[in-house]
């Protein structure tokens, strides 16, 4: 895989992810911060199991031309189950953002709707013209965002428009919409999965295979960097066997979601952590959800 980083984005990445490993600590705010100390600014609630939010609060209005949910995590964070999962409690809340590909199309695929379709030359001249919001290279395969599918799902009737890109598209995505003049609420969320540092590592080692794997790694380290200073949100992926973590995520994100954009034509979920006993102690909070 080609990154879309720099190579001194790169670089900066391995130094993270060197200084990670000297105390291994879980994929986990709380203690990426003695490490990551911007991570101190997200707080734990009980009752959102394995949400974390921004101190820092996001503006709010009583309504929207269109909420932006900008979603980006680490590999095997489970970004695609959660989004998944989201749709099938929610159906009319989410239009996902259309990827475009430079591969061919399959059969019972249709363009516009799986995917936008472009011949290689097509893709690579669109990029020379500033038509994407961001790419990447998987072999001889491009995948990217393209402007027009942004456009597109403006004009869909969902009020949340999902969009799963890299983190490094985000600043470039947040300047398109700035310059659509739009009454539009941006909400940033960065997934990780529930493991320590050197987990996560043996991981993308065992199923990252035909990979540049020391610039994946790297790369990882950026990114958890990166998110505690563009993130509202970090989201820990617990995934139990025999327990439905997927969905207690799924409906605390929606809960959270509605709260924030105030979208009261929803009514929020029940969720499995509405029965814990309240507590602001960080430790308790963690504690309690590790135990759901």
């Amino acid at each position: 895989m080609k990154s879309n980083i720099s190579t001194k984005d790169i670089n900066a990445g391995k130094k993270v992810i060197e200084n990670l490993l000297v105390k291994n600590p879980r994929l986990i705010p709380y203690y990426l911060k003695e490490i990551l100390p911007k991570y101190k600014k997200f707080s734990p609630n009980i009752y959102k199991y394995g949400l974390w939010c921004c101190h820092q609060k996001l503006s709010k209005n009583l309504k929207y031309d269109k909420i932006i949910f900008l979603v980006s995590g680490l590999a095997a964070a489970g970004k695609d189950s959660i989004y998944q999962e989201m749709t099938n409690l929610i159906p009319d809340m989410f239009f996902k953002t259309i990827t475009a590909t430079s591969r061919p199309l399959r059969e019972n695929e249709t363009d516009g709707i799986d995917y936008f379709f472009y011949q290689t030359n097509e893709f690579i001249r669109s990029l020379k013209n500033n038509e994407f919001l961001e790419f990447i290279k998987r072999g001889e395969t491009y995948y990217g965002l393209p402007k027009k599918s942004l456009d597109f799902a403006f004009n869909q009737p969902k009020p949340i428009i999902y969009c799963q890109i890299e983190m490094s598209g985000w600043s470039k995505l947040e300047k398109y919409i700035k310059s659509k003049k739009l009454n539009v609420l941006i909400i940033k969320e960065f997934i990780m999965p529930d493991m320590s540092v050197s987990e996560y590592i043996s991981w993308l080692t065992n199923n990252r295979l035909g990979e540049d794997l020391e610039s994946r790694i790297n790369k990882s380290g950026w990114e958890i960097q990166k998110a505690a200073t563009k993130a509202n949100i970090i989201l820990t992926n617990r995934i139990r066997e025999n327990i439905p973590t997927l969905n207690y995520i799924a409906k605390t994100v929606i809960n959270q979601l509605i709260e924030t954009a105030n979208l009261t034509e929803f009514t929020p979920f029940k969720t499995i952590a509405d029965t814990l006993s309240n507590t602001h102690q960080i430790e308790e909070i963690i504690s309690a959800h590790d135990n759901i």
